[in-house]
């Protein structure tokens, strides 16, 4: 399978929109089209102590501008030219609270330090077509080299030990084939690292 993978540029909000729309993906409450915002965290976020958008139609906005706005950052796998996989990775730097929210509870988050750049990889959505073809794989093996490139010394990402049919987080053999330890763990979570120099 010859896959082509891209990185996202604001120019693509609509394909990425686009990609969600047609997509069955269940990383959402009861199975909704998520958009990649479920865990944003502005001011429109926090009102009311949502705890994501109420509608696919609020989300599917709120994640063009955030595309455009280059907050969401990440990567299309594309096969004879249609996406077939997308993972959320963004600087650590730019996200922490939303990591915050999601490293289970009894891991420590730890601040980025001001001498060490890390990428963290937050989900994978691949096309039902195309599952089982180890396109997240190709996907996460090509960040790695990217993050290389863009001068980050570490990326992090995490996982659970047994992932539910939803387990838009990854397989922890995925990471461990691409050479990811584990970092830190609690109650089947795990929180893995890879080295990048």
């Amino acid at each position: 399978m010859n896959i082509e993978i891209q990185r996202l540029t604001p120019e693509l909000a609509e394909e990425y929109a686009h990609f969600f729309d047609v997509t069955a993906h269940n990383n959402t409450n009861n199975g909704a089209k998520c958009f990649c915002v479920t865990f944003c965290s502005d001011n429109v976020y926090r009102n009311g102590g949502k705890h994501w958008y109420s509608s696919p139609d609020e989300r599917r906005l709120h994640g063009i501008q955030r595309v455009r706005d280059s907050d969401i950052q990440g990567y299309f796998a594309y096969y004879n030219n249609e996406i077939v996989g997308w993972c959320n990775a963004n600087a650590k730097s730019d996200c922490q609270e939303i990591i915050s929210y999601m490293r289970p509870v009894g891991i420590p988050v730890e601040e980025c330090r001001a001498e060490e750049k890390v990428k963290f990889v937050f989900c994978f959505a691949i096309a039902p077509k195309a599952q089982r073809m180890g396109i997240a794989t190709n996907l996460l093996e090509y960040i790695c080299k990217d993050a290389f490139n863009d001068g980050f010394d570490f990326i992090e990402a995490q996982t659970q030990k047994e992932l539910a049919d939803d387990g838009f987080r990854g397989p922890l053999a995925m990471y461990e084939k691409c050479g990811f330890t584990i970092y830190a763990e609690q109650e089947g979570k795990i929180v893995l690292r890879k080295a990048l120099r």
